[in-house]
């Protein structure tokens, strides 16, 4: 196997987990089931149960799909598109696990709860700009004779 694609199979399985769960607690699920909140942390959007529970998941395989084969001038993956698909698998993961929680009765702060979220975007913003100044370090390395 590719190395690259070990990632991705990572990702979709990140993603999987809760579609899984969402099986195993299916007959306590509503048939309705709150998929978006406001700012006040109020539920302002549902959909239907399959919808809610496998939509959101196949929406994240397809993203993964979409990362590693639309052409690289096409997209802007930060940090490269390894570090992309697992922070997309990570997030997609945890929203998903937020939806299902949430509609088992379990309430907490939506605000709070979306708090991993912004911790993993700075970490893949971080990331990226690291390996991008690694990059041009190495690359001033080598054009001038090994002098930087």
């Amino acid at each position: 196997m590719h190395p690259e694609r070990r990632f991705d199979l990572l990702a979709v399985s990140l993603m999987a987990i809760p579609a899984v769960a969402a099986l195993l607690v299916w007959d306590s699920l509503p048939a309705e089931m709150a998929i978006h909140w406001n700012a006040s942390g109020n539920p302002d959007n549902a959909a239907a149960k399959p919808l809610a529970t496998f939509g959101l998941p196949a929406f994240g395989v397809a993203t993964v799909a979409f990362v590693r084969l639309v052409p690289d001038s096409a997209t802007s993956t930060p940090g490269g598109e390894t570090a992309s698909i697992l922070f997309l698998g990570g997030v997609f993961a945890w929203v998903e696990t937020l939806v299902l929680v949430w509609n088992l009765s379990y309430r907490f702060n939506i605000a709070l709860a979306t708090l991993p979220v912004v911790v993993l975007a700075a970490g893949l913003v971080w990331y990226a700009l690291r390996r991008s100044a690694g990059g041009q370090q190495w690359a001033s390395f080598g054009s001038n004779g090994g002098v930087s």
